[in-house]
């Protein structure tokens, strides 16, 4: 297959694209470099791959380099939370309209087929102890989350009224080799305080669980923590999409909540230091509970994640 990737020389687009190409696809990158660097991007990937720089709010270069493909990978987005408070209009622009770029690109070049990554960031803030699937209310609480809730009602709209095919993948707390602080960034600084023999701080007395893949409102501290999944298993959910015919929304996470606690201690052993771990009171507005249903991906995407947060830590943390 001819597949187009928006936002393929990001994190997950790196490991997508080694995946894709080798399964023999033929990979398009459409990347505007916002997120990521070109040269990071073409030392990584040495196979064969169409590197295109250009943004998707640019639509006429969108709907000429998107001709000739079979499937659209929608994965260009603005992702940090932070970056949406101090300037919502930007992100609305990339997220929204951009994503309604895309959409009209793909119907000007007969595409029929696209995959498109949202975020657990669209789901209720709540410290009660509910699993969250595919049905669990909506409340984005903040400019990144409102965004992707309105990206993924334009998909769905479209798709219907189209006749497209699509596929929305929310996405928990990704975490693996080439990571920012956008994804799980609890991870990132636990490795940095540990690498420099530094302390480790857990706000609570960390106990509070969390279904760790993409990390939407993590803060620089770690202290907020969610479900992960590492980002290869995110890129089986992605090819596995490619084959799927359903317009749906699905989770996509590890299914395993995990207490700070036991990251923490998991990272320190795995290092072989003498970290101290350092407990400070709980904040206000931090979230205390979250773990993720996914047996909606399960039982029709035959989506399993295959990758521990142990063996994920222990290659994270080797690099």
């Amino acid at each position: 297959m001819r597949i187009f990737i928006t936002g393929g020389a990001g994190f997950i687009g790196i490991h997508l694209c080694k995946k894709l190409l080798e399964l023999n696809h033929d990979v398009t990158v459409y990347d505007n470099f916002s997120n990521s660097l070109e040269e990071n991007f073409i030392s990584i990937i040495k196979q064969k791959v169409t590197l295109i720089s250009g943004d998707i709010l640019d639509y006429s270069k969108l709907v000429t380099s998107m001709k000739n493909h079979n499937i659209v990978i929608h994965l260009a987005a603005k992702i940090s939370v932070p970056e949406s408070i101090k300037n919502p209009k930007l992100t609305f622009d990339v997220n929204v309209n951009g994503t309604q770029n895309v959409l009209n690109a793909c119907l000007q070049n007969d595409i029929t087929k696209i995959i498109a990554a949202s975020t657990a960031a669209v789901y209720q803030n709540t410290s009660t102890k509910i699993i969250l699937d595919e049905a669990s209310p909506v409340e984005p609480q903040s400019p990144y989350g409102e965004s992707k809730l309105e990206m993924e009602n334009k998909i769905i709209d479209f798709a219907s009224i189209h006749n497209i095919d699509a596929t929305i993948l929310r996405l928990f707390n990704v975490f693996g080799i080439g990571q920012s602080l956008e994804y799980a960034g609890v991870i990132t600084k636990f490795k940095e305080n540990i690498q420099n023999n530094s302390s480790l701080v857990i706000f609570g007395d960390g106990t509070v669980t969390r279904d760790f893949v993409h990390v939407d409102d993590i803060v620089g501290d770690g202290t907020v923590t969610r479900d992960f999944v590492h980002v290869d298993d995110i890129v089986d959910a992605i090819i596995l999409a490619t084959s799927h015919s359903k317009n749906s929304i699905y989770n996509i996470a590890s299914g395993t909540s995990t207490s700070i606690s036991n990251l923490a201690e998991t990272m320190i052993a795995i290092s072989g230091k003498d970290i101290e771990i350092i407990y400070q009171p709980s904040r206000s507005g931090d979230i205390m509970f979250s773990a993720t249903d996914i047996s909606l991906a399960k039982e029709t995407l035959k989506f399993t994640p295959k990758i521990s947060l142990k063996r994920g830590l222990e290659q994270f943390m080797s690099k």
